[in-house]
This record gives C-alpha cells, sequence and structure tokens, in this order.
C-alpha cells in the first residue's frame, strides 16, 4: 500500500486527486494541515509520496510550494 501525503482532508481537492491519480492502487492517506507538514512526512519516511498543487486557477502559481519543492530536494 502506497502511503500518501496532501494537505487537505478527506474530501478536498488534493484526496480526490490523489485517489484519481492511484485508482488503480490501494493508498493510505496523509492528511496535512500545512504544505510544509507534507514535507516534514517526506522527511520523515522515504516511503511517502507526497501530492501538492503548484498551481491552480483561483491563485495561479502557489509560488511558496514551488520554494518547498526546491528547499526539500524531493524531485518530481
Amino acid at each position: 500500500m502506497k502511503k500518501i501525503a496532501i494537505q487537505g482532508v478527506p474530501g478536498s481537492y488534493h484526496d480526490i486527486a490523489a485517489h484519481k491519480f492511484f485508482k488503480d492502487e490501494e493508498i493510505e492517506l496523509i492528511c496535512c494541515n500545512t504544505f510544509e507538514e507534507v514535507f516534514d512526512n517526506l522527511k520523515k519516511d522515504s516511503s511517502i509520496i507526497g501530492m501538492i498543487a503548484i498551481e491552480n486557477t483561483i491563485a495561479g502559481s502557489l509560488l511558496h510550494n514551488y520554494e518547498l519543492l526546491r528547499d526539500s530536494g524531493a524531485t518530481i
């Protein structure tokens, strides 16, 4: 089973996106309150996959998330 860290709660956009992306796989969601918490989980356990938005229709590019990704050393 894959562990997926998302920002949000069950039913959130990130939850829906994770279930659609991994539709043929069994997943365990790790619901985080902040995007920083998603990356904290990645640091604690290298088997965790992080799923975050980097752009949305309301705010446009989420530059802080680009910074978090860059600073974490994680790859896309």
